[in-house]
């Protein structure tokens, strides 16, 4: 039996995609053990406001100046009332509102525990609320030293049991450079995944918002359904210029 893991950074309220992957694997892995980036989606997403796009951001500590992920603190505590109040103003008149913002509110009580619980907490209760439930670990706690990106991966594979490797597209730039796993016996795939439309009172769709903006608006069945019509095959490397970029 094939047994597929996927790698992700523990990401701010994250995409669709992100929950995409979740569902096609046995075990999901968050790389909570390397360095905070200030500019990547770790502490931050978007949602839909009346007038155009909104961030929601968590603040966070500047010291130290490099942490690790699961290392770093969240400021300003707390900070539950203002990111709902500022949720609300955008996505409060949705149908499914208040289902959304119990999930939200949950993970900012994690708040104190810093960053990537946090983010955690918000992602396992909206994969479980989507009916999507794979093994969870946090590469944190796996034992596994540092090394080279592509090299660790595959000692987190190898940790878990993996024979086969799932992978976003965006990755793909490094591991087509540095690819351990035609090596190894563990097969390296893709994600395909095409992120549908749905109803946000907009004349023009807006893409790749927070999965947060999604539930709120068409609720926890329907953004499942999208999930699953929007994945397609996952690719092998040399298959890539297949897949729309």
């Amino acid at each position: 039996m094939t047994r597929t893991i996927a790698i992700m950074q523990p990401t701010f309220l994250p995409w669709t995609g992100y929950f995409a992957l979740m569902g096609e694997v046995d075990a999901f892995v968050f790389l909570d053990d390397v360095q905070f980036s200030k500019q990547s989606w770790q502490s931050r997403n978007r949602i839909l406001g009346p007038n155009g796009t909104v961030i929601l951001s968590l603040p966070v500590e500047r010291k130290p100046a490099k942490p690790m992920i699961r290392d770093v603190r969240i400021a300003n505590l707390p900070v539950k009332d203002d990111l709902l109040k500022r949720a609300g103003g955008c996505l409060g008149k949705a149908p499914f509102w208040s289902l959304a913002e119990g999930l939200l509110a949950e993970a900012l009580d994690q708040a104190a525990e810093g960053l990537a619980a946090t983010n955690i907490a918000f992602i396992r209760s909206m994969s479980e609320t989507l009916g999507i439930c794979p093994e969870l670990h946090r590469s944190s706690e796996l034992g596994i030293p540092p090394d080279e990106k592509s090299l660790r991966l595959l000692s987190i594979c190898r940790s878990l049991g993996a024979d086969r490797y799932l992978s976003p597209v965006g990755s793909a730039d490094y591991l087509s450079q540095a690819n351990p796993f035609s090596e190894d016996g563990i097969r390296l795939r893709f994600q395909t995944f095409t992120p549908l439309p749905y109803a946000q009172g907009k004349s023009e769709f807006v893409s790749h918002l927070s999965a947060l903006d999604a539930l709120a608006r068409i609720g926890p069945e329907a953004l499942a359904g999208l999930i699953r019509a929007g994945t397609g095959r996952a690719r092998r490397l040399e298959d890539l210029n297949e897949v729309p970029q």
